[in-house]
């Protein structure tokens, strides 16, 4: 007789237990507060998010994205919207200086902080130029979400005689 033995898997640890009901439960705080798109994006990318520490998810609500507001290139850029293994909180974000850069989960693509948090509402933060309209919408202890007035456009950063300057780079044409 022939025995089969499989491999040991470990069980999953605690926090990876921790991290995935605190994801499941923003997801539902998400879809009854008006950004259904952006929690159905979320379960989409559900097994590359559960992987992460922490996050800090920019999100746009469910009006915006069938208002015009490019939404069908916010749920098929979500990754871009998303700064994996940090949780930036409104008290540390709006502390940003200008030109801080945030890796997204894109490979290789950054969000900028184009003007720099507490201004008061009349200069409102702004990252990659679009306006940061809800601070701390959904959080836990791993995961926050702020909401955006648009979609993130892609920012392009070039040495120019030693000065930066940016270039939105939309639909791969430079605007």
């Amino acid at each position: 007789m022939t025995t089969l033995s499989f491999p040991f898997i470990p069980p999953p640890t605690a926090a990876f237990a921790a991290t995935r009901l605190m994801l499941k439960d923003v997801m539902a705080s998400l879809r009854t507060g008006g950004y259904s798109i952006v929690a159905l994006a979320m379960r989409v990318k559900y097994p590359e998010l559960a992987d992460l520490k922490s996050m800090t998810v920019f999100a746009i609500d469910d009006l915006s994205i069938f208002d015009g507001g490019n939404g069908h290139e916010y749920v098929a850029n979500l990754g871009f919207h998303i700064v994996p293994n940090r949780l930036l909180m409104a008290s540390e974000l709006v502390r940003l200086p200008h030109d801080t850069e945030l890796l997204t989960m894109d490979r290789g693509e950054k969000l900028v902080v184009t003007t720099e948090g507490g201004n008061g509402p009349l200069v409102p933060m702004r990252i990659n130029y679009v306006k940061v309209k809800n601070l701390d919408l959904v959080y836990n202890n791993r995961i926050v979400v702020h909401g955006l007035s648009t979609p993130f456009p892609r920012i392009r950063r070039h040495q120019n005689d030693g000065t930066q300057e940016f270039q939105e780079m939309m639909m791969g044409t430079v605007q």
